[in-house]
């Protein structure tokens, strides 16, 4: 597919963002945006950025990394959105009016869910909303190993989390979760739980469900309500597209490399990893045999960063 290759800049300063309103002559008037715009005939994404935002806005901008790559078919055009953030940038922005006469406005990061965007920018919003280590709970001894150990993670910087409970019944693992939600609040980390979507009717302080590559034939629409997370775990081309097809906010794909776990499962590489996300509008998390050193390969392969039990679940 021929995509028309787009620049997007989130530009942060004192936990806002830089939001512009796209005029009433432009596609989705109305809409909000991110500033950027096309990247032109020999220039990087980065190159695009730094002249959009200052022919745009009059602002020098500096030290963008990529967040997120977003392709996004329109009825009349497929887009590619390369996306990065910084917080380094000079000059003064005036919020109201742009230099191209558009409304500018530096808006909190926790508004963004509340305000109207083009339809290719979820992605990006879920991107900015998580972290790139997502722990998932392995083995403990009783429930109150379980919680010394989720404490620990949290202490240790962990702020987005999955609670499964293999091998304990569903009361044992709600009972566990009654006191892990308020905990992972307690540090402002999210959590969710690994099951079904009637979890969150027993468990609706829970931040979303992570629904296992086994049960997403189940669905044909999206289980659980958007302000809730739904992740999905993926294994291959077919399980990627029916939970994008369930409204899924991002993915984990595995095995990346093979796992004492799942022996059975040939680790399908980074190569392999990289093609399948190529084309994932969501954010990705490597999964399989990942460690923290694995992070800088993952990001390099379009993943929003890494995922794992082993490499981030406190041991005794």
């Amino acid at each position: 597919m021929d995509y028309t290759e787009i620049a997007i800049g989130v530009l942060k300063r004192d936990g806002k963002v830089c939001l512009t309103l796209r005029q009433s002559h432009q596609t989705f008037a109305g809409n909000w945006e991110f500033p950027g715009g096309k990247i032109e005939q020999g220039e990087t994404a980065v190159e695009a950025l730094q002249r959009e935002f200052k022919e745009e806005l009059g602002l020098e901008t500096f030290r963008w990394k990529p967040l997120i790559t977003i392709p996004w078919q329109y009825k009349e055009v497929a887009v590619r959105l390369q996306v990065f953030c910084s917080e380094h940038f000079t000059g003064e922005l005036i919020e109201s009016i742009g230099r191209e006469g558009q409304t500018v406005r530096w808006v909190s990061e926790n508004m963004l869910s509340q305000i109207q965007f083009p339809a290719a920018n979820r992605g990006v919003m879920t991107a900015l909303q998580l972290t790139d280590r997502y722990m998932i709970s392995g083995k403990f001894n009783s429930e109150k190993d379980a919680l010394a150990r989720l404490e620990r993670a949290f202490l240790q910087g962990i702020s987005f989390c999955q609670l499964r409970a293999k091998n304990r019944t569903q009361a044992e693992f709600i009972a566990l979760a009654k006191q892990a939600i308020p905990l992972a609040h307690q540090y402002s980390a999210k959590i969710l739980l690994n099951g079904s979507p009637d979890l969150l009717e027993v468990l609706p302080q829970a931040d979303g469900i992570q629904l296992a590559s086994h049960a997403i034939f189940d669905y044909d629409a999206r289980p659980i309500a958007t302000d809730k997370l739904l992740g999905v775990s993926t294994h291959n081309q077919a399980e990627i597209e029916q939970a994008l097809a369930i409204g899924a906010d991002f993915i984990l794909l595995s095995p990346v490399k093979e796992t004492s776990s799942h022996p059975e499962m040939v680790g399908m590489g980074w190569q392999v990893f990289s093609e399948r996300v190529a084309n994932v509008p969501v954010p990705v998390f490597a999964l399989g045999g990942m460690k923290s050193e694995d992070m800088i390969l993952a990001k390099q392969a379009g993943a929003q960063g890494i995922a794992a039990i082993s490499g981030f679940w406190p041991s005794e």
